[in-house]
């Protein structure tokens, strides 16, 4: 048999009320809630309350369609001593989370995507998902918040900013909506917000914790004998995963692509074709399946400055009849990407 199948896995890792005016007479207007005092008094960093930022969608008709909203930081700025100035705050360092939702809208719970889920900001001037949902059609008067909540990650990157700081930024807020999951999104408006701030008050000779990640950065497993594609094939990176932190943490894991994509053709394989598994540290881990969802892959308690090892256990299933056909060797790629935060 000279049929060759290489499934190629890249792993990286990183260590994570005035509302605009709302006219009745537009078919929906979005506004943005912000302003919420909330103070950064750690170095370990700080969740804000869970309605510390509000969006509303109200309309005085709402269409059956699927819905998105994105975020993009375009600008931050410190205020200090009462002097405003432009800032080189990490908005890596930034997530948001849809916690909730309120008002008048018929939209159920379960029509609304990225519920708990931490979204991160992922830098300037990189739009960002926030949320997804499909609304009902509704006569009459409409309206929907949707409560986010914001964490500040911790890091020695905060003893930067003096205390007193208030870290300001400016957001655009893009709203759009398609008929059908099948077509394009229909950009329908943009609203840009200089509202969202918080302060840093932290005690400078507080300790800083520590927290560090690191993976094998890259994973091939190969299917290149009957036995493989029958039973599948396993790949141990040995300390693969290695974990340093000063306090409570979790390490999450996701693919940054929605399938295995051939380096030589238009062909894809299922991602939930390779599941991961931890052993070692403080004991073996279930295993997940790779996917696009940001999946717990481990939690653990401080590690005391010891940095703690594990093995990456990676397990392809057996191949089915439809993915055999291929023309001698192919290789299939995805690109993992490892998320230590505090908790």
């Amino acid at each position: 048999m000279n049929r060759l199948l290489f499934l190629f896995i890249l792993c990286i890792s990183y260590t994570h009320l005035v509302f605009a005016q709302y006219d009745p007479y537009n078919s929906y207007k979005l506004g943005w809630g912000g302003g919420k005092h909330f103070e950064v008094k750690s170095y370990g960093g700080e969740y804000s309350q869970p309605d510390y930022m509000v969006l509303l969608l109200g309309s005085t008709k709402m269409k059956e369609a699927e819905w998105r909203i994105t975020a993009t930081v375009k600008n931050v700025r410190s205020v200090y001593n009462n002097v405003v100035k432009d800032s080189d705050f990490p908005v890596n360092m930034l997530n948001l989370m849809l916690t909730s939702k309120d008002g008048s809208s018929n939209i159920p719970v379960g029509n609304i995507n990225n519920m708990m889920v931490w979204n991160n900001l992922q830098g300037l001037n990189n739009e960002v998902e926030l949320v997804t949902f499909q609304s009902l059609n509704q006569d009459g008067y409409h309206q929907l918040y949707l409560n986010f909540e914001l964490h500040v990650m911790g890091g020695e990157y905060l003893k930067k900013f003096p205390i007193w700081s208030i870290i300001q930024f400016t957001f655009e807020y893009k709203l759009y909506s398609r008929s059908q999951s099948n077509q394009p999104w229909e950009h329908e408006m943009t609203f840009v917000s200089n509202d969202s701030h918080f302060q840093l008050n932290i005690d400078p000779n507080s300790q800083v914790p520590v927290y560090s990640i690191t993976v094998t950065p890259d994973v091939l497993l190969e299917y290149n004998s009957i036995t493989d594609y029958m039973n599948g094939v396993e790949k141990t990176c040995e300390k693969g995963l290695k974990v340093s932190a000063s306090g409570n943490y979790e390490v999450r894991a996701k693919s940054q692509t929605s399938q295995f994509t051939s380096t030589t053709s238009s062909r894809t394989l299922p991602l939930d074709l390779v599941s991961l598994q931890l052993s070692g540290g403080n004991g073996t881990q279930q295993p997940v399946n790779i996917s696009t969802t940001n999946q717990l892959i481990l939690q653990g308690a401080t590690t005391n400055g010891n940095v703690v090892e594990y093995d990456m256990i990676y397990k392809a299933k057996p191949i089915e009849d439809q993915y055999l056909f291929i023309n001698q060797q192919e290789t299939f790629t995805t690109q993992l990407m490892f998320e230590l935060t505090t908790n």
